[in-house]
C-alpha cells in the first residue's frame, strides 16, 4: 500500500506499508518522472492523480556541489562570538555601567574586539 501526505497539491511525504496514517491519501502507484535535462520533477497530486512539474535544476558549483556555501555574515558571526561568554543581558548591563565597572567594560571591550578579528579570519577562510 503506498500512501502520501500533500500540502497545497505538492507530495511532502510518501509511505509504502500496510499502516493506515491520519492525514495521509491512499494511491495505487506512483508514476515514473520524466528525465529532462536541467529539470528536476517535483511530485503533486491532481484530481485524484499524481502528475509532475518540472523546475531548474540548481547549477553545479566549482568544486561539484548543486549550491554554494552560504556567505558568513560578519555582524552575526560577531555577535554569535561574543555569546560564547556574554548573554545579551550580561552585555547590556555591562554596557550600562560602563563608567561605573571600567575594569569589566575594558574586559568585555577587549573581548569584543577579539571577536570582531576572528570573525574577519573566518570569513577570509571561507573566501579561500
Amino acid at each position: 500500500m503506498i500512501q502520501i501526505k500533500i500540502y497545497d497539491e505538492r507530495v511532502t511525504n510518501i509511505y509504502y506499508g500496510e499502516t493506515l496514517i491520519e492525514g495521509f491519501i491512499r494511491i495505487d502507484s506512483i508514476p515514473s518522472p520524466e528525465e529532462i535535462p536541467g529539470k528536476i520533477p517535483v511530485m503533486y497530486y491532481r484530481n485524484g492523480a499524481i502528475v509532475y512539474e518540472y523546475e531548474e535544476a540548481p547549477e553545479a558549483t566549482e568544486d561539484g556541489t548543486e549550491t554554494p556555501p552560504a556567505q558568513i555574515d560578519y555582524g552575526e558571526t560577531v555577535n554569535g562570538l561574543i555569546r560564547r561568554k556574554y548573554t545579551l543581558s550580561e552585555e547590556l548591563a555591562i554596557l550600562r555601567q560602563r563608567d561605573t565597572k571600567s575594569e569589566e567594560f575594558e574586559a568585555y571591550n577587549a573581548y569584543a574586539e577579539s571577536c570582531k578579528e576572528e570573525a574577519i579570519l573566518l570569513i577570509e577562510k571561507q573566501r579561500h
